[in-house]
């Protein structure tokens, strides 16, 4: 939990009180290389915070074709969006999700749940502020992410992976890497050699 707790104690000015109110509601679990923790159509109802490790969301269209939509990873490059494995949609509405999650390092992560944190935030009003900020600091990333994709060339959204994700980049298979970036594996081999 200390990751988790360095995290919140950063990020918002809490009570070892408050914190205790929180820890008893978390869940440590430990996911394996190649597990798949969430499927499409299933609806989530709880949160992950990442503690190790790497995961990846992604989608399959009706052809069967697979494109990543998100990694989360927990280093010193990580933004907010990396560090919270959810579907937010799904979540927030209680509708089935429209991607999968696969494990693609063994990876811990703290668990908790849409009623716990419902709760907290009906509570405690810097509960509620916190969790308006996540999701400010989420949006404002992926709104970074599809500008980077739709005014950047593919070799230059490489390099901005490259500066964001350096430290985890050779631990992630290049296919999955290409089709976030919305290029082909052969293409993406073609920018890694110039």
């Amino acid at each position: 939990m200390q990751h988790f707790k360095m995290f919140i104690t950063l990020n918002l000015c809490i009570s070892e009180d408050e914190w205790l109110l929180l820890e008893e509601k978390l869940e440590k679990k430990f996911y394996k290389k190649g597990d798949v923790i969430r499927f499409k159509d299933d609806i989530w109802t709880s949160i992950m915070y990442i503690n190790s490790g790497i995961i990846r969301s992604y989608i399959i269209n009706d052809e069967g074709k697979d494109y990543t939509r998100q990694f989360y990873f927990n280093t010193d490059e990580s933004r907010t969006a990396n560090l919270f494995v959810v579907d937010l949609s799904s979540l927030s509405t209680q509708l089935p999700s429209n991607r999968n999650f696969e494990v693609l390092t063994d990876s811990e992560v703290v668990i908790f749940s849409k009623k716990d944190l419902y709760t907290l935030y009906n509570n405690y009003k810097t509960w509620e502020y916190v969790g308006r900020r996540m999701a400010e600091l989420a949006y404002i990333d992926m709104d970074l992410f599809y500008y980077n994709f739709l005014t950047k060339t593919p070799t230059q959204r490489y390099q901005y992976l490259q500066a964001t994700m350096k430290n985890i980049l050779d631990k992630i298979p290049q296919y999955h890497v290409a089709s976030y970036l919305g290029i082909t594996p052969i293409s993406l081999s073609r920018i890694r050699n110039k």
